[in-house]
C-alpha cells in the first residue's frame, strides 16, 4: 500500500469527507477503465491478474484552481502560527520573555497567581498575552449598570432610554456615552494671534510678565509635579530665561517641543494659582457650580496658545511630544473635559510605545531608556490605565507590550539635556531643597502606583474578560474556580500594601513659611523637612487599596444576583457570603476615603466619581437583596448617602456626573419599600 501524505500536505481529503471505498477504483482498474469492485484485500480483477491492488486517495470533488491556492495558504499559516508555540504555549513564550528581560524591582509578577486554577476551568484567554486590558473591554459603570436587576429597578424612570436602540442584545453604555455628548463648554471663537509668550491674546487679562511667569512655574512643581514627576525645575527655568520680554530668545532657538512643553507648564500652574483645581462641595443654595469656564482666563489663554503647537509637535514620536501630549491629557482632566483628556492620554501611550521600541532597537537593555522616559512612561501607564478601566477603549495602545522592560525610576533627575540649557542659566531659588527632598519618593511614588495598576489590569483580564465572562458564570464548577482566584489575587494585594514604605501613608505637614523654616536653636540653618508623601498622594493610596479589594470580589455579587433562586442551598454559600462582604466593605471604604473637602482635580476626578457611581449602584441593590442584606456592612444608609455627596463634590469639576446623580436619585425611589427578591 502507498504511504499516507505528510500531515503538512494539502490534500482534499484534509477538507472533504472521503468518498465510500465501494465508489472508488483501484489503481489497475482506473488505468485498464475497468470496473472495480473495490473488495478486501484486492479486488477481483487484480486477484485474475496476480497484481498489487492498490487504492489512491480520491480528487472528487474537484477543488476550483483558485480555491486550492487559498486553502494551501490558509493550511501554510495554521502551520506556522501552531509550529511557533505562540497560540499552545502562551505561558512558556512568556517566562523566556521574562527570562530575557529581568526587571530590577522587587514586586511578584501577579499573572501567575491562580494559573493552575485557570488551566482547570479551560478557559484561559487566548490572544496576545501582552495586553493587560481585553481588547472587549467593558467599562465598569456599563458593566454594574447592565446588571438585570438594575434595569429593571430602573425600567419605569425613562433615564436610560437613548435615541436610537442599541441593535441586538448590545448592552448599554450610557454611563460613559454621556461624557462624549457633552459640548456646552465655553471655548474662544477666535485662535490666538500667536503662540509666542508676552504677546497678549486680543489684549485681554492681565499681562505676561517674567515675574509672574516664573511663580507659575513654581506652583505647578508644588501642585502639579509632585502627582506626576515628569519634569525638571532647573530645565523649565531655563527655558523661561531664555525668552526675554521682547521675544529675544537668547542663544539656540527654542524648538516647538520645548516651547510647547513651557506653555503647558505654565498653563497648568496657572490653572492651579486662579484655584480650578480646588473643588468644594456646591452648597444647596448655590446648586451646582463647575469651575470657572471663562474663555479669557489666564490659563485658557496660555492653553490656547500652546494648542497650536501641539498640533504641531503631535506627529512627532519624540520624548518632548510625548511629554507635551501628557500635560495636555493632565490639563484636560484638571478641567474635567474627559473625552479630550483621554484622547491626549491614548496618544502619550502610542507615542511612549513607539519610543520604547525605538529605545530597544538601538540597545537591548535596561540603560537604553532615559530617566524622563522612565518617568512618562509609567505616569502615561498608570494615567491612561484608569481611563481604560472606567471607558469602553475601542483599542488598547500597545503600551503594556512594553512593562516588562522599561524599568522604574531610580533617584536621579529627568535628564535635561534636550532643554538646551546653557550655562549659567540655572537660578537658585527659595525652598528648592524642598522640590530635592520631595525627588527622593519619586522611584517609590512610581513604582507603587504602577505595582498596583498592573495588579488591576490583570484582574481585569483575568476576571473580566468579556470574551467568555458569561460562559464563564454558566459552568457548574464556576464558584470553586473563583473562589480559588479571588483568594490568590487578595493574597498579592495584601502583599503589595503591606510592603509599602511607611513614608508613603503619612501625609506632609503643613509647610511653614520661608521666613520660618530654619531652626529656632541654630538660626539662618534651614530645618531638613521630614520624609513624607503629599496629603492627595496618601489618599489616592488608599483609596487604590479598596478599589482592589471592590474589582476582586466583585463577581460574587454578580453571581448571587444570577443565582437568587438557589442560593441558600448552595454549597459554597457562606464563602461566596464572606466575599461579598469583602467587596461592600470594599466600597464603603473607597467612598469614605474621598470624602474629602475640597477635592483636588489635578489628578481628574473622573475615574474616582464613576467608581464611586458604581459602588454606590452595588450598595443600594444589596440593600434590597437578601442573600446580600447578611453581608452588608453597618451604616449603608449613611455609607450611600456620603458616595452621592462625593459624586456631588466631583461635579464641580466634571459637570456630566449630574446625570449619573439623576440615576442613584431614580434608583433609590425605586428601592424604596423593597425588603423582598425583585
Amino acid at each position: 500500500m502507498e504511504n499516507p501524505p505528510d500531515s503538512n500536505e494539502f490534500t482534499s481529503t484534509r477538507y472533504f469527507p472521503s468518498r465510500r471505498r465501494v465508489w472508488q477504483a483501484c489503481t489497475n482498474c482506473r488505468n485498464r477503465k475497468t470496473r472495480c469492485d473495490a473488495a478486501k484485500p484486492r479486488c477481483s480483477l487484480c486477484t485474475t491478474m496476480d497484481t498489487d491492488c492498490i487504492y489512491k486517495d480520491s480528487q472528487q470533488p474537484r477543488i476550483e484552481h483558485n480555491t486550492r491556492i487559498m486553502l494551501e495558504r490558509i493550511q501554510a499559516l495554521e502551520d506556522r502560527i501552531f509550529s511557533s508555540g505562540v497560540v499552545v504555549q502562551p505561558a512558556q513564550a512568556q517566562t523566556q520573555d521574562r527570562t530575557a528581560q529581568p526587571r530590577n524591582d522587587a514586586e511578584h509578577d501577579p499573572s501567575s497567581f491562580g494559573g493552575d486554577q485557570q488551566n482547570a476551568m479551560d478557559e484561559a484567554p487566548d490572544g496576545d498575552t501582552q495586553i493587560e486590558i481585553p481588547i472587549s473591554h467593558t467599562a465598569n459603570g456599563n458593566h454594574v449598570l447592565n446588571w438585570p436587576i438594575v434595569r429593571q429597578l430602573l425600567r419605569d424612570s425613562g433615564i436610560l432610554a437613548t435615541p436610537s436602540q442599541p441593535l441586538g442584545d448590545m448592552p448599554s453604555t450610557a454611563a460613559t456615552d454621556i461624557f462624549f455628548r457633552s459640548n456646552d463648554y465655553k471655548t474662544n471663537e477666535v485662535p490666538p494671534e500667536s503662540w509666542r509668550l508676552f504677546q497678549h491674546h486680543h489684549s485681554q487679562g492681565p499681562p505676561e510678565t517674567p515675574d509672574r511667569l516664573r511663580d507659575c512655574i513654581h506652583t505647578y512643581f508644588e501642585q502639579v509635579n509632585v502627582f506626576f514627576p515628569l519634569l525638571s525645575l532647573d530645565a523649565m527655568n531655563a527655558l523661561l530665561d531664555r525668552k526675554g520680554p521682547e521675544n529675544q530668545e537668547l542663544g539656540v532657538p527654542l524648538v516647538a517641543e520645548d516651547y510647547a512643553l513651557l506653555l503647558l507648564v505654565l498653563c497648568l500652574g496657572q490653572f492651579v494659582r486662579s484655584g480650578g483645581s480646588t473643588i468644594h462641595l456646591p452648597s444647596e443654595a448655590s446648586s451646582f457650580s463647575p469651575q470657572d469656564e471663562d474663555p479669557w482666563a489666564p490659563h485658557s489663554r496660555l492653553w490656547e496658545k500652546a494648542r497650536l503647537l501641539l498640533g504641531f509637535v503631535s506627529s512627532k514620536t519624540t520624548l518632548e511630544a510625548a511629554q507635551c501630549s501628557m500635560l495636555a491629557s493632565l490639563y484636560m482632566g484638571a478641567r474635567g473635559r474627559v473625552s479630550d483628556a483621554s484622547q491626549w492620554a491614548h496618544a502619550t501611550a502610542v507615542k511612549c510605545e513607539a519610543l520604547a521600541k525605538k529605545y530597544l532597537m538601538e540597545r537591548r537593555d535596561s540603560d537604553a531608556f532615559p530617566e524622563a522616559f522612565r518617568r512618562l512612561f509609567w505616569v502615561a501607564y498608570i494615567y491612561e490605565g484608569d481611563f481604560v478601566a472606567e471607558i469602553p477603549m475601542p483599542l488598547p495602545s500597545g503600551i503594556s507590550r512594553y512593562e516588562e522592560s522599561v524599568p522604574y525610576p531610580t533617584r536621579a533627575q529627568p535628564s535635561t539635556a534636550h532643554m538646551g540649557g546653557t550655562p549659567g542659566s540655572e537660578v537658585t531659588v527659595p525652598g528648592t531643597s524642598t522640590f530635592d527632598r520631595t525627588e527622593e519618593l519619586v522611584p517609590f511614588q512610581i513604582s507603587t502606583n504602577a505595582a498596583i495598576r498592573r495588579f488591576l489590569n490583570r484582574i481585569q483580564n483575568v476576571v473580566y474578560d468579556s470574551k467568555d465572562y458569561r460562559s464563564r458564570m454558566t459552568r457548574a464548577n464556576y464558584a470553586n474556580w473563583l473562589l480559588r482566584i479571588a483568594e490568590d489575587l487578595w493574597s498579592h494585594h495584601s502583599a503589595i500594601y503591606r510592603n509599602l514604605p511607611d513614608f508613603l501613608l503619612k501625609s506632609q505637614p503643613a509647610v511653614p513659611h520661608f521666613d520660618q523654616a530654619s531652626s529656632p536653636d541654630t538660626p539662618g540653618i534651614q530645618a531638613i523637612p521630614e520624609l513624607a508623601n503629599n496629603p492627595w498622594n496618601v489618599l489616592r493610596l488608599e483609596g487604590r487599596y479598596y478599589a482592589a479589594q471592590y474589582i476582586i470580589h466583585r463577581p460574587f455579587i454578580e453571581y448571587v444576583l444570577l443565582n437568587l433562586d438557589h442560593f441558600e442551598t448552595h454549597p459554597c454559600r457562606e464563602d461566596i457570603q464572606r466575599r461579598c462582604r469583602l467587596c461592600l466593605q470594599g466600597c464603603k471604604g473607597f467612598i469614605n476615603v474621598f470624602d474629602r473637602d475640597p477635592a483636588n482635580s489635578i489628578t481628574s476626578l473622573f475615574a474616582s466619581g464613576l467608581v464611586t457611581f458604581t459602588m454606590v449602584i452595588i450598595l443600594r441593590v444589596a440593600s434590597v437583596c437578601p442573600p446580600l442584606q447578611a453581608a452588608m456592612p453597618g451604616e449603608i444608609e449613611d455609607v450611600i448617602s456620603t458616595g452621592k455627596r462625593n459624586l456631588k463634590r466631583f461635579s464641580g469639576s466634571v459637570r456630566e456626573f449630574r446625570w449619573h446623580m439623576e440615576v442613584l436619585d431614580q434608583l433609590d425611589l425605586a428601592c424604596q419599600g423593597l425588603t423582598t427578591d425583585v
